[in-house]
């Protein structure tokens, strides 16, 4: 990861730097002018593909179109949702990628939030084995967790299960579109800084004192805490971009029991909903294996509920559920369940496979 000096504007930039396919971040406010530079810097010449879904083009649309110019440009919008995170949704997008002549000279831009990043993400890796693609992510858990590195979507059988490694050719970070976000969504991207930031980055001291002005949409801070948590994760990503190494597993850190949530409540439950309570969850169970110090569980659990998060399960969510969701996921070795855990803040491990009555004795102390 470096820092090199934007093509134009009041904007900030890091750059993600793998072999053959580095790429840059640009973070501002009102920075969609950007767009026609760093198109031709790309020689992307061809037209516009822009994939979104109905309330974010009427948000972010006419500024978008206003910075593409004459560009030819066809849109195509997907439903909002978790649930239309699926290969058929994938399917849909092929057709309209065929009706718009996309090649290798065109661009998809995602315009949305991480929905919208992870599938068509996906959908650039995989028409005519590749075309171009620029992320444009418009919440804030998107904007911190922004797909780096890769891109999966959702089956049937589990969250996240199909998926490979593709990079954009730009992304555009721009405050201005988290001005229209409503507060719970506001406070489900707070729950991804808290997860890169204090539980990978380990500078929980520090969110902890400037959550307040995050919470107060302090622009200056919000964007301080996003490039941190992009920071964060690239550096774990241009170690291990494509898992070979098993070092990128610890970015699923708090994140095993907040899929199995999101698969049984059938995305119901928003991910920075579900992430407060895996977060706690993971942080009980490294406290339960001698891993992690009480004392720091309780620093945790302070965090999350100081964000609005919550740290228990619902009552209506049975635990025993949630077992055979987390059977599935990635870390899962031979059926055997496998977590994340933390030494510390900022000292994650991929755990041995753990016996169930461990994860049922965490699943039920989580239930209120």
């Amino acid at each position: 990861m470096n820092n090199r000096r934007p093509p134009t504007g009041n904007c900030r930039l890091l750059t993600a730097c793998f072999a053959n396919r580095s790429y840059d971040l640009h973070y501002g406010h009102d920075i969609f002018g950007l767009l026609p530079e760093v198109l031709e810097q790309k020689d992307l010449t061809g037209n516009v593909l822009v994939v979104s879904n109905p309330s974010v083009k009427e948000s972010h649309g006419d500024r978008l179109m206003l910075a593409l110019g004459g560009r030819e440009t066809s849109w195509a919008l997907t439903p909002a949702g978790e649930r239309h995170k699926n290969l058929e949704t994938v399917s849909k997008l092929y057709v309209e990628c065929a009706k718009a002549r996309m090649d290798r000279e065109a661009c998809i831009i995602a315009l949305g939030g991480g929905v919208v990043q992870d599938i068509t993400n996906f959908v650039a890796a995989t028409f005519k084995r590749g075309i171009p693609l620029i992320q444009i992510p418009t919440t804030l858990l998107a904007q911190v967790d922004i797909g780096i590195g890769g891109c999966a979507v959702d089956h049937p059988l589990g969250k996240s299960l199909i998926g490979t490694f593709y990079q954009p050719k730009a992304a555009i970070l721009d405050l201005k579109c988290l001005e229209t976000l409503p507060d719970t969504e506001f406070v489900n991207g707070i729950a991804e800084i808290i997860n890169k930031v204090a539980g990978l980055g380990g500078k929980i001291d520090e969110l902890k004192a400037d959550l307040p002005e995050i919470a107060a949409r302090n622009a200056d801070k919000v964007l301080e805490y996003i490039m941190e948590a992009n920071r964060i994760k690239i550096a774990i990503i241009e170690r291990d971009e494509t898992g070979l190494s098993g070092e990128r597993l610890v970015l699923d850190w708090g994140h095993t029991i907040t899929y199995a949530i999101e698969k049984v409540t059938d995305y119901e439950m928003a991910h920075g909903t579900a992430l407060g309570i895996g977060m706690h969850g993971a942080a009980l169970l490294a406290r339960d294996l001698g891993f992690l110090a009480p004392e720091r569980v309780e620093l945790l659990r302070d965090v999350i509920e100081q964000a609005g998060l919550p740290t228990h399960l619902p009552r209506k969510i049975d635990p025993a559920s949630l077992l055979p969701e987390m059977r599935v996921d990635a870390k899962a070795k031979d059926g055997k369940i496998r977590f994340i855990l933390l030494h510390d803040f900022g000292e994650a491990f991929l755990s041995e496979p753990i016996r169930d009555n461990e994860i049922e004795q965490v699943l039920l102390r989580l239930r209120r």
